[in-house]
């Protein structure tokens, strides 16, 4: 909704020219204090409703001419508008409806040339053309106005770029944190091995296991190279395609090379079916179970706890999994304002990227992880993933 008015709050121009020449409050409800302000000369941003909606509304006057520009839009639509774009977009809206007025009411035999290609450029501008330039004879009456809306399109355009490169570096931050923390979980199996061989490396099975999870890890780290050699796929997430997988053997997996060193401190539960089919990329979700069960024993390094892992099936037939401990738990505010958030962490050394990373590869599957924790008492993370029949 653009209009223009009078001194005597005359609509003088409107965008629906049925309301021209009719009195501003009345030809609009809830128009009041606007168009009071308005014709007191004064400018601003505000909001009013009517029966048609809640509009959003630039106003400035325009003393040469004994009149007042306001463009109005409706709410809904303005906050839907992308950010970068509402503001500059409003602005030269503004602009735009202060020259076509000016336009159409005062000055279209005398100085047409001039204020058409103003309008021209400043149109082709608040479509997204930063890049126009106005450019008006020097002896044109418009060559001011001309010259300050080509400073406002040079300071928007050097705006954009300067968040386009925040944008960049935040997210090469990103990617170096969350590569960071994979190889800080591969670090921490390798540590967990290695600690326990002087004790068990006399157990044939022990040194079997052990074996097992040197290869685990070493394959792991293979992969953080390959995904330091390509940064943007890896900074995408690098979700492949579900496929119908069996969790319990992955698992299985986690469970001997991450948890099982850690049977002298811990006692160590696992209730697990024999089979349980999801679909999920499985290198994902094997990286997810390692984070939960290492995190797990994190909190129980205080004392001696149980690690409780099950798996099985929920009531409407989906697959999941669960990752229990003792330990030291987490208050309902750090739940509901930080957990799953990034770089968010009570570790002293942890950079608060796990659970984040964890929720994003589960909703990337299509399934979904909650949590539930008592202080002093203990957490469980569940997790229910969709499976072929679903």
């Amino acid at each position: 909704m653009v209009m223009a008015v009078d001194r005597s709050g005359k609509i003088v121009y409107h965008s629906n020219r049925s309301l021209k020449d009719l009195p501003v409050n009345q030809a609009i409800s809830g128009f009041n204090s606007i168009a009071n302000a308005m014709k007191n000369n004064e400018g601003g941003i505000r909001e009013f409703k009517s029966s048609s909606g809640s509009y959003l509304t630039a106003y400035s006057p325009i003393p040469q001419l004994n009149v007042a520009v306001a463009v109005a839009r409706d709410r809904s639509a303005s906050l839907s508008s992308a950010h970068r774009w509402g503001i500059a977009g409003l602005l030269l809206a503004l602009l735009a409806a202060a020259l076509s007025a000016v336009l159409l009411e005062r000055h279209v035999q005398q100085k047409s040339r001039g204020i058409d290609r103003v309008s021209e450029d400043v149109s082709a501008i608040a479509k997204g053309e930063l890049d126009r330039r106005i450019i008006l004879q020097s002896s044109d009456d418009y060559r001011s106005l001309a010259d300050n809306i080509n400073v406002m399109t040079d300071q928007l355009r050097a705006q954009i770029a300067r968040e386009e490169e925040t944008r960049q570096f935040e997210s090469f931050m990103r990617l170096s944190a969350m590569l960071t923390h994979d190889l800080k979980n591969a670090i921490e199996g390798l540590s967990l091995t290695v600690g326990n061989m002087e004790r068990h490396f006399d157990n044939p099975q022990f040194r079997a296991d052990a074996l097992k999870g040197l290869t685990g890890a070493t394959n792991k780290l293979k992969a953080l190279v390959a995904r330091l050699s390509r940064p943007m796929t890896s900074l995408s997430g690098e979700h492949k395609r579900p496929t119908d997988v069996d969790l319990i053997p992955i698992i299985q997996r986690v469970v001997a090379m991450t948890a099982e060193p850690q049977r002298s401190k811990h006692s160590i539960v696992t209730r697990l079916p024999p089979t349980l089919h999801a679909l999920a990329d499985a290198a994902r979700v094997e990286e997810v179970l390692e984070n939960l069960v290492l995190n797990a024993l994190e909190a129980m390094t205080d004392k001696g706890g149980t690690l409780t892992i099950e798996a099985g099936q929920t009531a409407n037939g989906a697959p999941m999994f669960s990752v229990s401990d003792t330990g030291r738990g987490m208050s309902r505010q750090f739940i509901d304002t930080r957990l799953f958030r990034p770089f968010a962490t009570t570790k002293k050394t942890g950079i608060g990227l796990g659970l984040y990373t964890c929720r994003e590869v589960i909703k990337a599957s299509g399934g979904s992880i909650d949590v539930e924790s008592v202080e002093g008492a203990g957490t469980t993370f569940r997790v229910v993933l969709p499976s072929i029949p679903q």
